[in-house]
């Protein structure tokens, strides 16, 4: 680690330690806040699955929890809430460290020192909240920023485990496995991983099928919630008011819908930008982010993270300004919106819904003028050429 992202890490440590410590009631109101929490990451869930396991109770009985059995047992085993903290801000710190890795790995085309990628992500307000939050989104993202990194540097094994273990807490980030894949160079080195990927999904299911007593009731609890979205939760998603407002008898046949949709773009742009595969990866970060059942400002706020490696195709970008005014006014309105609706019962529900398709447009603002500013650096082949003007047929 060289100087100036010693000291970025240390202050992205320092920065989350500080708020946490200096504001205890904060993380208690984010993580009842819908644009940081969901029945899938919200802390207080994670801490009544501690509760549950100690006092011996089974851990999937009641529907109320739905996080993974090992990241419960995890957890268990972490008890001063100081220590807490500090594995929260240390995970977001490495985060930011393997930022500034992946960037080196990026030296040759940008231009910006390593450590700027590192810095902006310690200093993102999202990234910062959601760690305060304790949102276990935290650890979803971690494995994903590890999986690509290690994939960069030819590492199969950690980026196989990486990219499991990240499917296994959240489910939709296994669909990374197609533009991780495509960044080893050889046909042995993917099959390799997709063997070490399978190997490690296996074994992380039949150690929580063992911490769950020889019980498999924690699959339906967790990936089965997910994919039917059985809990019909607000949040920044285009999911729950569509259900909300649909017939049952249509229900079923339009989350199956969804789900495809989620799936469907994955390998697309996987194909298209197989010569930058790293990008490709990014693009289907983005694209989950979009689409996935229960999204949260942390999930933009990890995206956002690798939009500095994009550096040298920033002069082709055409929505840049529009896609930062939607995202801020979500970001800054959603909130008032929610308050408007459930506190003082002077809105409904068409208010936050209103707001959260602003964050959805702005989302797809970002991953759509990303893919055309990919599409003309191929174009100008690797040499930008910001003055051709090219039209989109």
């Amino acid at each position: 680690m060289e100087t100036p992202e010693r000291w970025v890490v240390l202050v992205c440590v320092a920065v989350r330690m500080i708020v946490s410590l200096s504001f205890p009631q904060l993380q208690q109101q984010l993580d009842k806040s819908v644009e940081f929490s969901t029945p899938f990451t919200s802390y207080r869930s994670l801490r009544e699955g501690v509760y549950m396991l100690k006092q011996g109770f089974e851990l999937y009985n009641g529907g109320v929890i739905h996080h993974s059995p090992l990241l419960v047992v995890l957890m268990s085993l972490i008890e001063p809430e100081f220590l807490v903290s500090l594995l929260y801000a240390c995970l977001d710190a490495l985060i930011a460290y393997q930022l500034a890795c992946i960037a080196r790995c990026f030296s040759k085309s940008i231009t910006i020192p390593a450590w700027i990628p590192c810095l902006l992500y310690s200093l993102n307000p999202l990234a910062l909240l959601s760690c305060v939050s304790r949102s276990s989104v935290i650890f979803t993202n971690v494995c994903i920023s590890t999986a690509v990194l290690h994939a960069l540097q030819g590492n199969v094994l950690v980026a196989s485990v990486a990219i499991a273990t990240a499917g296994y807490l959240s489910l939709y980030p296994l669909l990374l496995v197609f533009p991780l894949f495509a960044i080893f160079e050889t046909r042995s080195s993917r099959v390799k991983a997709a063997a070490i990927t399978s190997f490690t999904v296996a074994v992380l299911l039949t150690l929580s099928y063992t911490a769950c007593g020889n019980n498999w009731a924690f699959l339906d609890a967790t990936y089965g919630s997910l994919v039917r979205f059985d809990k019909l939760f607000p949040n920044l998603g285009l999911w729950w008011y569509f259900f909300a407002e649909m017939f049952d008898a249509y229900v079923p046949f339009f989350k199956a819908v969804f789900n495809i949709v989620v799936v469907s773009f994955i390998a697309p742009l996987t194909v298209r930008f197989y010569r930058q595969p790293c990008y490709a990866f990014v693009l289907c970060v983005g694209w989950i982010t979009l689409t996935k059942p229960y999204p949260t400002l942390g999930d933009a706020g990890f995206l956002l993270g690798f939009l500095p490696l994009f550096h040298p195709l920033f002069g082709y970008l055409r929505y840049s300004a529009l896609s930062c005014l939607l995202f801020l006014h979500a970001v800054v309105l959603s909130p008032i919106f929610y308050h408007l609706w459930v506190d003082l019962g002077s809105g409904n529900s068409n208010f936050f819904y209103a707001i959260t398709l602003v964050y959805a447009l702005a989302i797809a603002s970002i991953v759509a003028d990303l893919c055309w500013a990919m599409l003309r650096f191929e174009y100008d082949h690797g040499k930008p050429n910001y003055q051709l003007k090219v039209t989109q047929i």
